[in-house]
């Protein structure tokens, strides 16, 4: 049976059978830095984000500060911001390219070719201060009483970050470990207009607070504007390693796995489900020998195939 599954593969590699995307596959790269000093960052995300606020295509920050987007269609005003990780690293807040928090100053990227030096210089948030006791603060983000998705929330005295918060499904945010003292929180989505309060925090957890964010040119809409595609892995060929990037239009069962010309499996790169959004997973061909691959995308009522090409 596995011999039968394997000539089939191959037979279908072989005549071309292959599903052809239509849309023109670019990247976006970079590196991280921290604003300040110019140390790279070593570990978080960046999504780029399209004029109504919606996650076009997301990327993880290499140790080495590097990032690669893999962006499915053209995009004509898109905005890359860099994210924290929870752990281990979370002393930045999510700053906008090249170096604001406010989407009115960052600087938008109209991508309709390959992008390289993209670099975001991030802000620091201050250190906790010794014998300060900590609280919270939360509240919701709304648009005209409706809910708003990832919108951020920055607790700021004067210019210098203190933390940030992220907004859920249902407009929801909260701010922690907060040291006791007067902010101004300010809440940015971008495609709205932004929202602030001041606010005196003490040692009883504050709440309540509401966010008013309205949008300048189209309805905030939480539903994801995802397509199904595969992109052709950056760089072709390569040696030894190389970023294949995907979307998937709803939320499912996921499987993208990397096959020789003969049609035996060599790798499988995700087996797992996925909400709807693009992913990029990196392929390490280290231990393989020069030649022709193809790897297969397989989601819920869709498959896709690309070949790549490996030389050493």
């Amino acid at each position: 049976m596995k011999l039968a599954t394997n000539l089939f593969i191959a037979l279908f590699f072989i005549l071309g059978v292959v599903k052809v995307s239509q849309a023109e596959d670019f990247y976006v790269t970079g590196k991280v830095r921290y604003a300040d000093n110019n140390e790279i960052v070593t570990s978080g995300v960046v999504k780029l984000f399209n004029g109504d606020g919606n996650v076009e295509a997301v990327a993880p920050i290499n140790q080495y500060g590097d990032y690669l987007l893999g962006v499915i269609r053209v995009v004509h005003a898109g905005d890359l911001i860099g994210f924290p990780n929870i752990e281990p690293e979370m002393d930045f807040v999510p700053t906008g390219y090249p170096d604001a928090t406010n989407p009115e100053n960052m600087v938008s990227l109209t991508i309709s070719s390959n992008l390289s030096n993209i670099d975001i210089y991030v802000q620091r948030t201050a250190g906790l201060r010794p014998n300060v006791p900590l609280s919270s603060v939360e509240g919701k983000v709304l648009n005209n009483n409706i809910p708003v998705k990832d919108a951020i929330v920055y607790a700021m005295q004067g210019e210098t970050y203190y933390g940030y918060g992220i907004s859920d499904s249902k407009g929801n945010v909260k701010i922690n470990n907060l040291p006791v003292g007067e902010y101004i929180l300010v809440a940015h989505k971008i495609g709205t207009t932004s929202d602030s309060k001041p606010v005196i925090i003490t040692e009883k957890p504050f709440g309540n607070i509401v966010f008013n964010v309205i949008p300048k040119t189209s309805a905030i809409t939480n539903n994801t504007p995802f397509t199904y595609g595969l992109s052709q892995n950056y760089p072709n060929p390569f040696n030894p390693s190389t970023v294949i990037s995907y979307s998937i239009q709803t939320d499912g069962f996921v499987m993208l796995k990397v096959y020789n010309s003969t049609g035996q499996q060599v790798a499988e790169l995700m087996n797992a489900n996925q909400s709807a959004g693009s992913y990029s997973v990196e392929f390490n061909a280290g231990n393989l020998s020069s030649g022709i691959y193809y790897y297969m995308l397989n989601t819920k009522g869709f498959t896709d195939t690309k070949k790549m090409i490996l030389i050493k």
